[in-house]
């Protein structure tokens, strides 16, 4: 009985329907990274439309409402709806408090 389930290859029908379920699983894995991939390449990618004129050591990557954006942290202080609209992290709250004045 086990033989008339056997394939000419060698495999029984469990097999290779247990094999195939695992490349179903792989390949659906491996999608959900290439989409990641391509998503953190775009975002990588945007450095150069939005933010020609910025040093690139001074642009952080911040977000709003969970969504990723860049910031040049030299500029953020005069852009006070950006500042107040970002997530809040150690870096945002310091950028929230007011500059000293220095005589």
């Amino acid at each position: 009985m086990d033989d008339k389930y056997k394939h000419a290859d060698g495999w029984t029908s469990d097999e290779t329907f247990r094999s195939m379920r695992r490349n179903a699983e792989q390949y659906k894995k491996l999608s959900k990274e290439n989409i990641q991939l391509k998503e953190d390449l775009e975002f990588y990618k945007s450095i150069f439309q939005t933010h020609s004129n910025s040093a690139l050591f001074n642009l952080r990557i911040k977000s709003i409402n969970g969504k990723r954006i860049w910031v040049d942290k030299v500029k953020i202080h005069t852009e006070y709806e950006l500042l107040n609209s970002l997530d809040k992290d150690d870096e945002v709250l310091e950028w929230l408090k007011p500059i000293p004045c220095e005589r």
